[in-house]
Order: structure tokens, then sequence, then C-alpha cells
């Protein structure tokens, strides 16, 4: 493996292991049990469409089809690193095999026939993003064997390498002209990886002909417009697709150490977060960035998944704890707010006002004989949830960053061997009180950093009962000290609403939220309807009041706020709204409020409730 001329700032754990329980919990088991395990056997033509490629008829596809067994297979491996499913890894292990099965001796991975391979259009002239579908199969075989050592997987994506290697950059061919870039030059992500993985040259250079191909219109040119400090809804390619591009861009720093490339990705980032991450941390409006959080059109499942998985690598690259909170705002609310609790199925669209519709029915175009219900988010939404292993817990120099509250226990190994495991017995995030007890398997000093929220006002803190100072909210609180068996760790996070007040689309209206969670009518929990709930005032919100919801109405948490001369307004979580089929709301009708200008300190969704 090549040495990397800088190091992430945090890592990724090793062998790490996460049992969550309560909503979190539930909701992972539901996405295993009733998506991961019944797929494949229920869409067979996952991989069917792979091995008739060449056969008459031929099938009718999507562009995008090569997708759907790349995006499945990482959504299943992210789960398994959490969960370790026995099921799960039976069924993953049997998938890799008959998807490499299909893989064509020249390194062809893809459902395309032989004469349309890798050219970007069908004979009938239609779009054929195969390069991308390329991409998706190697990143999870790559993560595929990361976790399980498989030799099969990673020399099938060496295959595919090699073969776009001779196919472009031996023969001067430009992967350009298969068109579609945002989409086909994502692979530089993957060839970026691949190099990490193993030392091959030829993938590096193949990444670096797509990084100057860029420069070319109609392409990205991510980088050079990032230093000149254009937001990114202003780049040449600002459709979802192309985070995946810049995702490379990550990659190159840390093998070059070139600081250009930081920092042209932070400016990405935090332009995205200035114009583009919804109130309900979803990413897109139309598939694409459009410099308008309030833009009310759709943001796509695939786009909200491809958002977090920048954050992670931007987590990675600076370790600034505000990239964690808005990690867990996008996971909390539009990622689980785009699965239906019971896992069964994905949204296409999740939007911050409207109804949940389930992307088999949205976007039905895309099913097919075979694969009634594969679409591009059906296989990529649980991806997000599986996600959570990513940034839980992250390694750092001697020690762990503590990144995910809520009840469960995650474990992971230091480099001295230490298997170092934290137990959370929280309610978290329906209140702020998270007691942390270590298991160890031997007294050691590491380092531990815990994540303070940016909206957490009045941060209390005691280590084995011993009130500690210096919290700063937005920060990570650092502990280096000797970690025995049973030390204990006790945080309080102040619960206090905070909000985010509306402007353009969303002028006169405000999002709530209780801790990372964002408040939200729905209407099968109150007698209003959605155009006659009523204007709050921060006096209202201030004084709310939590309730218990049970039964086939049970949400995450339910507030009562009370309305002087006419009914209560009941607000559940964003996660719960609308699953049932209601309309819902998030931003509310509100007065006596002004909005506050972006910083970089403190997120527009974390301003006190008084502004």
């Amino acid at each position: 493996m090549p040495q990397l001329q800088t190091q992430p700032v945090f890592q990724a754990p090793l062998h790490a292991r996460l049992d969550l329980h309560g909503y979190v919990g539930d909701r992972i088991k539901n996405n295993i049990q009733q998506w991961l395990l019944p797929a494949p056997q229920a869409n067979p033509a996952m991989l069917q469409m792979m091995r008739d490629r060449d056969r008459a008829p031929r099938r009718d596809l999507v562009p995008w089809a090569g997708e759907f067994a790349g995006k499945y297979l990482t959504s299943a491996v992210m789960a398994l690193r959490m969960t370790h499913d026995p099921e799960l890894l039976k069924v993953v292990t049997q998938f890799v095999a008959d998807l490499v099965a299909t893989q064509v001796p020249d390194g062809y991975l893809g459902p395309a026939p032989e004469h349309e391979r890798l050219t970007g259009k069908t004979l009938a002239g239609d779009w054929l993003w195969d390069i991308w579908g390329h991409y998706h199969c190697m990143l999870g075989l790559l993560f595929w064997h990361q976790d399980t050592g498989d030799v099969a997987a990673l020399e099938c994506c060496k295959r595919i390498a090699d073969m776009l290697c001779r196919r472009f950059l031996d023969s001067g061919q430009k992967v350009g002209e298969a068109c579609a870039e945002e989409m086909n030059m994502s692979i530089s992500h993957g060839l970026c990886l691949l190099h990490e993985a193993t030392g091959e040259l030829r993938y590096l250079q193949l990444a670096r002909a797509i990084e100057k191909e860029w420069e070319t219109p109609p392409a990205g040119d991510y980088v050079r417009t990032a230093l000149d400090g254009v937001p990114f809804y202003q780049s040449p390619k600002p459709r979802w697709e192309s985070l995946h591009d810049i995702q490379a861009i990550a990659e190159l720093y840390w093998i070059s150490g070139d600081d250009k490339y930081k920092q042209a990705y932070e400016h990405i980032w935090w332009s995205i977060v200035q114009g583009d991450r919804h109130d309900t941390g979803g990413f897109s409006s139309g598939e694409a960035a459009v410099g308008n959080p309030y833009d009310p059109r759709a943001i796509e499942t695939c786009c909200t998944v491809a958002w977090i998985a920048l954050s992670i690598d931007m987590l990675r690259l600076t370790g600034n704890a505000i990239v964690a909170d808005e990690i867990e705002l996008s996971t909390f609310n539009g990622i689980l707010g785009a699965q239906h609790p019971s896992g069964r199925w994905c949204t296409y669209n999740t939007p911050m006002d409207g109804v949940r519709k389930a992307s088999a029915h949205e976007i039905v175009f895309q099913s097919r004989e075979g694969a009634p219900e594969l679409n591009c988010c059906s296989v990529n939404g649980p991806r997000g949830l599986g996600m959570i292993s990513e940034w839980a817990v992250m390694g750092i120099d001697n020690g762990l960053c503590l990144n995910y509250f809520g009840p469960g226990e995650i474990t992971a190994t230091l480099a001295s061997g230490n298997r170092i495991t934290l137990i959370q017995n929280t309610r978290y995030p329906v209140d702020g009180l998270i007691d942390i007890k270590l298991r160890v398997s031997f007294a050691e000093q590491f380092t531990l950093k815990l994540r303070i929220p940016s909206w957490s006002e009045d941060t209390q803190l005691a280590i084995n009962s011993e009130e500690v100072f210096g919290v700063v909210k937005g920060q990570y609180y650092t502990i280096n000290r000797q970690w025995r068996e049973g030390d204990e760790i006790r945080l309080w996070l102040d619960m206090t609403p905070h909000v985010w007040v509306g402007e353009q689309d969303a002028a006169g209206k405000v999002a709530f939220y209780h801790g990372p969670l964002l408040l939200t009518y729905d209407r099968q929990f109150n007698e209003y309807d959605p155009f006659d709930v009523p204007t709050l005032t921060a006096f209202q919100i201030r004084q709310m009041q939590p309730i218990t919801s049970e039964g086939d109405q049970a949400s995450w948490v339910m507030f009562n706020v009370a309305c002087e001369g006419t009914s209560d307004l009941l607000l559940c979580d964003f996660a719960s709204a609308g699953y049932a089929g209601t309309p819902y709301r998030s931003w509310l009708p509100a007065a006596g409020f002004r909005p506050t200008a972006f910083t970089r300190n403190l997120p527009v969704w974390c301003a006190p409730l008084d502004i």
C-alpha cells in the first residue's frame, strides 16, 4: 500500500462494532430484516441483467441500471459493519460471489451489450451511465474487501480499473467522451481508493487524467472554481452526482499532500451548507445545488446519502465538530425520514413540507421485470443508516472520538490492542442526559474526544462524578487520562429549543428543533389541517411540553404546544412525520423572529430561541 503524504485527522476505528438500541437501533434492524435481506431474492434482475447483457431480446434498462448491484452492496456492507448480523453476512457473501461471477474476463461489470460498453450511449442514442455503474460496484466491493479480506472482490476491482486504464489511459480516449460527465467521472474516487489499497500507480494516473478533464467544458472544473471562490451551485456541474467526484479531491489531498485540494474541498462543503442543505439535513433541490436552502423542489434520497458521504470525508479532513453536527442532523432527519419506519421502502423525495411517497411509486419508471422494487433510491437509501458505522466513533492518534450519542454500546480497538467499549445509558435525543460507562481490556492512558453540539448552550460534564469545566459548544472536549474499567462520564446537553428562521420561500416561517430533531406538524396528530396551523411565538415554543405517543401513532418525540383559544398543536420529530401518508409541515408559521446571518462558527439551524 502507498504511504499517504497526509493522514486524515480522524480515521475509521479498527474493528468497530455498534450495538445501537432505542429508536435508531430498531430502525437499523428493520432496515436489515425488511429490505437488505429480502432484496436480492425479491429482485433477481439486480444481477440477472448483467448475465443477460449479450442475450436477445435485450433488456430495456434505465441508463444507470448498472449502479443497482453496487449501491445495494455498499448499503449491506455498512449495515454489516455495525451489526455483524450472521444472516445478512450469509446473504452478502453469496451476493458478492454471484456479482463477481458476472464479470467479463476483460474486466467489464455492467449490463450493456459488448458494442455499447463504456461508450456513453446505446445504439438507439439513449444515455448510458456505464462507468458510473462500475464506480458503485467498485465501491461496494472495496468496502467488502476491507472488512473481510476477500481477495476475489479486490481482484474484481483491479480488473475493472485495468480495463478502464486500457480504454482511457493507453488509447488517448477521454472519459468525458462517454458523456454524463459528473456521473462517469466519479470513477476517479474509486480509482483513488483502489490505488490506496493496492499501490498500483496506473490507477492514480487515470484519476489524475480525469482530474485534468474536469477543466474541459462541459465537465465540472471542481478544483479551479472552488479555489476561485465560486459556490458549488454556480459551478459547471452542480448536480448531486458530482459529490462523488468531489470525494476524489479529498483522496488526492491525502495522497499528494497538496493543500489546494483541502482548500477546494472545504470551500465546496461550506458552500453547500450555506446554500443547499435544507432544514431536514437533506441536500439538493430538483437533484442539484441551486443556492437556496428553502427551494421546495424534490430532495432526492440519493442526494442526501451522497451529502453525508461527502461530510464524513470532511470530518476526516478537518476534525471539525460542526461537521459531525451536520451529519447527525442529516441522519436523524433526512435519512430516517426517507425510509419508512418498517424498513420496507424508501422515498425518492423527502420534502420539507408535503407527503412521503414510496420511491417504487414515485419513480416507478425505473422498475423492470425481475426487479419490481429497484430504483436508484431503494438500493441507496439504506446506506444512509449504514454510514453511522463511519462516523459514530472515529480513530485519532492514541484514542477515540465519540460523535454518536444514543442508547447502546460502541466498541473499537486502539492501536495498542486495547478493546474499548463505550456503553451509553440514555434516552437521547428524547432528552439530553447521557451516561457513558467504559469497559477496557486493560488500564491505559488514551485520549477520548466528546462532541459538544453547536446547539447545546449550557453543557455540563462530569467524569467519575467530578464536574469538569471548559466545555465549548461546537467543539470537541478532549479528555486525556488513564482510563480504567468502570470509569463513568455524565454529559448533560442543553435541549432548550432552537430555531432556523426562514427566508425566501420560507419567509414568515420558522423551523424548530429539539436537539438534533426537526419538529414537525403532521395532520394525523392534529385537528388542524395543513394550511390552518396557527402562528407560533417563541414563548409558545419555550413552554411546549413533551408527551408520550403510543400505538400505531407512536413517534420518536412528541410535544404539545399550547395555543390560546384554540386546540393545542402537536409536533413530532421529522423522521416520524408523514409515515401514514398524511401531509406534514416542517416550516411553521411564526411571528417575532428575525433571520440570522450564515457563519461557519454556528450553523443557522442552531440559533437560540430568543433571536
